[in-house]
C-alpha cells in the first residue's frame, strides 16, 4: 500500500495558520516576534530554535512530530508477528559462537586461548559503548577542543566552506544592488559592490545561544571584513557585528534594523595580532556566553564586553568598504562551539 509523503513544518505551519484564519502579522503577535520570522519559516529559510518550538506546540496545541520537527521513528519489529516470530527477525550471537568459528581441520583451542580472545573483545565493546554514550551525552567531542580557555564545549559545526550544506544553509545568490554571497574557489565570498555599504552572508538553518565561533578571513577588497552572530533572523536585522579593517582596526556594533545609524557602538579599538593588508589570513572569532561577549583575532583577545541585547540566534560573514568600493571577503574553516 503507498502510503503518503510525511507534511514539512512549513507546509504544517502555513496550513494552521490559514486554518485559524490568521494573517502573518497576528501568528507573529500570538507568538511573541515578527511577521518575518513567520515568513522565514513559511519560506522553509529557516527553522524555529527551540524556544519557539515550544511556544508554538503550547500554542497551536501540537507537538514536535505533528508540527514535522521531528521524525517519526522506524519500528524495529513489523506489526501482525507473534512473540515467537518476532524473536526470528533479531537473533542473538553469544560470544562464545564467534570464537567457535574455527575451522574443522583445526584442533579446538584450549580453554586459555579462549579465555585471551574473550577479554580483549569484552574489554573494547564496554569503552566503545562508554565512548558512545559520553558522546551522545556531550561529555567528549571527537573535534578539535575548544581553543578559547577557559571554556570548553562541545564541537557542532566543523566545515572547511568550500560548498554549500543544507544543513547549514549559507546564503547564497545576489540582492537587488548585485551584492552576493557565492561559493567560489573554495571559500565562501561575500561581495558588495557600493562605497559605504557592507553585506552580510547567514547560515540560515543555525540557531545558537552559549558558543564559541571562529573563521578564517581573508580580505581580497574593500576596507573590511568580519562576522554577524546571535542574528535573531536574517531580515530584520536583529545581530551582533564585529568587523575588522585591513589597518587592524577594529568596530562592535548591536544592530536594531539594517541601519548602521540606529546601531549601537559597542567598542572599538585597534588590534596589534592582527594580519595587516590585503589578501592576508587572519582567524577571527566571539565566546558568546549568556551577556559576555568576548572578542579574538588570531586566538587573542581583543575586547569583552557585558550586553544582554540579543541572546541567541543565526552566525554569518560579511565584507564592506567605507570609502574605496567594491568589497570582497572569503572565509574558510569555520567551527563552532556550543558552550
Amino acid at each position: 500500500m503507498e502510503t503518503s509523503k510525511q507534511k514539512t513544518f512549513s507546509e504544517i505551519v502555513k496550513y494552521q495558520r490559514e486554518m485559524r484564519g490568521w494573517s502573518q502579522a497576528r501568528m507573529a503577535e500570538e507568538l511573541g516576534t515578527t511577521p518575518n520570522r513567520i515568513s522565514s519559516w513559511e519560506r522553509n529559510v529557516s527553522v524555529p530554535s527551540a524556544y519557539f518550538r515550544e511556544k508554538l506546540c503550547s500554542r497551536l496545541d501540537m507537538d514536535a512530530y505533528e508540527l514535522g520537527l521531528v521524525m517519526e521513528p522506524s519500528p524495529t519489529i513489523p506489526t501482525g508477528l507473534t512473540e515467537d516470530q518476532a524473536a526470528t527477525l533479531t537473533p542473538v550471537m553469544e560470544i562464545s559462537e564467534v570464537v567457535a568459528e574455527i575451522p574443522a581441520s583445526e584442533p579446538p583451542p584450549a580453554p586459555r586461548k579462549r579465555i585471551f580472545i574473550l577479554v580483549p573483545l569484552i574489554v573494547m565493546m564496554v569503552v566503545v559503548s562508554a565512548a558512545l554514550i559520553a558522546y551522545t551525552s556531550g561529555f567528549i567531542s571527537f573535534g578539535p577542543p575548544d581553543p578559547y580557555p577557559p571554556h570548553t564545549g562541545r564541537l557542532v559545526l566543523n566545515s572547511t566552506l568550500q560548498q554549500p550544506d543544507p544543513a547549514i544553509n549559507w546564503q547564497e545568490g545576489a540582492n537587488a544592488s548585485q551584492a552576493r554571497c557565492l561559493f567560489k574557489n573554495n571559500t565562501y565570498v561575500a561581495y558588495q559592490p557600493l562605497t559605504g555599504y557592507f553585506h552580510a552572508c547567514i547560515a540560515q538553518k543555525t540557531d545558537y545561544t552559549n558558543f564559541a565561533y571562529e573563521v578564517e578571513m581573508t580580505i581580497q577588497q574593500g576596507e573590511f571584513g568580519g562576522i554577524v552572530f546571535r542574528s535573531e533572523n536574517s531580515i530584520d536585522g536583529h545581530f551582533y557585528l564585529f568587523r575588522i579593517h585591513t589597518d587592524g582596526s577594529y568596530w562592535f556594533y548591536r544592530f536594531a534594523d539594517n541601519s548602521i545609524a540606529h546601531a549601537t557602538l559597542l567598542d572599538q579599538g585597534n588590534s596589534k595580532a592582527f594580519n595587516q593588508g590585503l589578501q592576508q589570513p587572519n582567524l577571527i572569532a566571539v565566546v558568546a556566553q549568556h551577556d559576555v561577549l568576548t572578542l579574538y583575532v588570531n586566538r587573542q583577545e581583543v575586547s569583552s564586553i557585558h550586553d544582554g541585547g540579543y541572546t541567541h540566534g543565526q552566525i554569518g560573514l560579511l565584507a564592506g568598504s567605507m570609502t574605496a568600493g567594491p568589497a570582497e571577503a572569503a572565509f574558510k574553516n569555520v567551527r563552532v562551539w556550543t558552550l
